[in-house]
């Protein structure tokens, strides 16, 4: 979809994002405890790893940066490990021969309201 939030340019995806969760941090009791399961957005398709810029990347500091200008400070942050399962051997040779890196986690980042 065009329109989708994930389409967004990263500047726009980021503000937005740190606008959902100041939002969220009005309206919640002080007790409120958030957690976010995501991971590193990086532009690499079909780019070799050595040639991976950070220019529209989004990495984890990028997400704790915005956590904590929204009014909340995480308190744990944790890997989630992935099925390997899409990464049958077809796919695996392709990255191998292109040199891409293959996301295998999750990062669950808990949060809570600032004093």
């Amino acid at each position: 979809d065009e329109e989708a939030i994930s389409n967004l340019p990263k500047d726009e995806y980021l503000k937005f994002l740190q606008d959902f969760l100041s939002l969220v941090c009005e309206n919640s009791k002080k007790s409120t405890i958030l957690a976010l399961i995501n991971a590193d957005w990086r532009d690499f398709q079909n780019t070799p790893a050595r040639y991976e810029t950070r220019k529209n990347s989004i990495l984890i500091n990028d997400y704790l940066k915005v956590i904590d200008k929204s009014g909340w400070e995480e308190i744990q942050i944790m890997w989630a490990p992935m099925s390997s399962e899409r990464f049958h051997a077809g796919v695996v040779a392709a990255m191998q021969k292109k040199k891409i890196l293959g996301v295998t986690n999750r990062y669950v980042i808990v949060a809570k309201k600032t004093d």
